[in-house]
């Protein structure tokens, strides 16, 4: 009887020590991408909680019917940064009736700092960007609104996905009005999956 307790024991012990189950990743987990933490504050907001599907670091939606002067919206908005450096800067692909267009948009400031990017005396934004650590690529893009967003729009938007879709990461240095730089590093996971909806909603292959 002894012994059958001493070998029940270390049983026990075993059965007690043993690490609990991961813990179970959000509905808006997208599956494919394990390695990726949807959790959290930032992965629910990414999500727009649960609203959006969750393609890798992208969040894809049809969002049309929000509204009333447009009748088709599908877009693909990066959110790594967000979730991994909480910053709201926006990075996003978008068909909108029809339209192409890659948009950046400045982070709010909330008051506490800039809201806008510099725009030079043409009214372009300068922006360089490389992608996975290569060749800076230097551009002037053109300022949408009041400074607080800039971006590409029909070929070119279509031609700078395309640059997204086969690289894994890209950084993108730009000033806000205030003179300050910013460095915003985008990872890309899902980018072929996330625009192929909107590309296509917009006559794009």
């Amino acid at each position: 009887m002894l012994s059958k307790r001493i070998f029940l024991l270390p049983l026990a012990c075993l059965i007690s020590l043993a690490p609990l189950g991961a813990k179970a990743a959000p509905e808006w987990a997208d599956p494919d991408y394990p390695e990726i933490d949807y959790g959290g504050t930032y992965g629910m907001l990414a999500s727009e909680n649960g609203f959006m599907e969750m393609m890798g670091w992208w969040a894809y939606g049809d969002s049309g019917a929000a509204y009333s002067n447009i009748d088709s919206l599908k877009s693909a908005a990066n959110k790594s940064l967000l979730m991994r450096e909480h910053d709201h800067t926006r990075f996003e692909a978008e068909c909108t009736d029809g339209k192409l267009a890659f948009v950046v948009t400045h982070a709010s400031g909330m008051g506490k700092g800039p809201s806008a990017f510099a725009v030079t005396d043409s009214g372009d934004i300068e922006v360089v960007y490389s992608f996975d650590g290569g060749e800076a690529h230097k551009a002037a893009w053109p300022d949408l609104f009041e400074g607080r967003s800039t971006g590409l729009r029909q070929d070119q938007a279509y031609r700078f996905m395309k640059a997204l879709e086969k690289a894994d990461d890209v950084v993108l240095r730009m000033h806000s009005s205030d003179g300050s730089p910013l460095e915003l590093n985008f990872a890309l996971a899902g980018a072929e999956e996330a625009f192929a909806p909107v590309l296509e909603a917009c006559g794009y292959q």
